[in-house]
């Protein structure tokens, strides 16, 4: 591959990655519309993930009250303390998480329902995310809500993760895949 290729590519994805911190930023004020009458209608808890901190802290700060949050800045204690929080205390109702830092070794199954605010470039973490509440020990049916803004790259990113989850389904089942590489779904974009 040539070095004009890997740049306009590497280009690709630090545009692609800008443009996805923007969409997320415009639809904060929808997101927390969402929660907010989510919490109104039910009594249930909710997961919330996202991977931006930008994004994930107003929604903490908003419902701090009853909300717990997990990221890459939570120590295993207070990660351990927010989830055992959120477990057994009814006050706590919201579980705010980045997908890396909570989407994963985490037991999440006082909520049946989740709300991914934000994509993963990665269907297995987005799997591993959705696990967290739909684990052994869930007695009811997890329900996933993923809150992508119209009309904005994050409806290419989920064709993207669509298209990928589809390459990995058919290697995983030994069936020929088309041979499509990452990068050029993103020159999709």
């Amino acid at each position: 591959m040539s070095a004009a290729k890997k740049a306009s590519k590497a280009g690709a994805m630090v545009k692609s990655g800008y443009h996805r911190r923007l969409a997320a930023e415009y639809k904060l004020p929808a997101i927390l519309d969402w929660i907010e009458h989510f919490l109104i209608d039910s009594d249930s808890k909710l997961v919330v993930m996202g991977c931006h901190k930008h994004v994930l802290k107003p929604i903490y700060e908003k419902y701090k009250e009853i909300a717990v949050l997990v990221d890459g800045s939570v120590s295993g204690d207070k990660r351990q303390q927010a989830v055992e929080g959120f477990q057994r205390m009814k006050k706590v109702r919201l579980f705010v998480g980045n997908i890396q830092a909570a989407g994963m070794g985490l037991t999440l199954t006082a909520a049946s329902h989740l709300a991914f605010v934000e994509l993963d470039w990665v269907p297995a973490n987005m799997m591993q995310a959705s696990d967290r509440a739909h684990r052994i020990g869930q007695h009811e049916t997890t329900n996933i809500y993923y809150l992508v803004a119209e009309n904005t790259i994050e409806e290419k990113v989920a064709d993207m993760i669509q298209k990928k989850a589809q390459i990995i389904g058919s290697v995983l089942d030994g069936k020929n895949a088309e041979s499509l590489d990452v990068y050029d779904l993103l020159m999709e974009i």
